[in-house]
């Protein structure tokens, strides 16, 4: 399971670029994809693992970091990181794929945890941001995905 979760991941992440140059408006931040994307895309990629996956655990992690009033996401799958925007940071070069650690976590070290309707049901992605939209637009395009060869 967890290389059909790496694929996913992978294929989700050729999404959000191809939304980003469709200027679609996915997620806060999904205009200038990965940078400043991260709450967007980690909470759709975990709703859409939890809903193929049931079986699997699936978090998303919020970490802060104080002295910056930053914020980071990333996903907890079974225990596995998953961090389809850490690219936008100094020393990284491509997404954390189902890896048992993120040196991230290091600077984003105030967590939060957020688990069942609390990572896409109840979130207000605020302004002009549909969720239903962009999760139809993210489904449709995962199922060009699937019959690309």
């Amino acid at each position: 399971m967890k290389s059909k979760i790496d694929d996913l991941a992978r294929k989700l992440r050729l999404i959000y670029k191809q939304g980003s140059a469709e200027k679609f408006p996915l997620f806060m931040g999904s205009f200038q994809f990965p940078t400043a994307s991260c709450e967007g895309s980690s909470r759709f990629f975990a709703h859409i693992v939890s809903q193929r996956y049931p079986e699997s655990k699936v978090f998303v992690v919020e970490g802060y970091y104080h002295p910056n009033d930053d914020r980071h996401y990333l996903v907890l799958v079974d225990k596995l990181t998953y961090d389809l925007t850490c690219d936008q940071f100094d020393g990284f070069t491509v997404p954390i794929l189902g890896e048992s650690s993120t040196p991230l976590i290091s600077k984003f070290n105030d967590i939060d945890i957020l688990a069942g309707a609390d990572v896409f049901e109840n979130w207000n992605p605020g302004g002009r941001y549909d969720k239903l939209a962009t999760l139809e637009y993210v489904e449709n395009s995962l199922k060009t995905h699937n019959n690309t060869p």
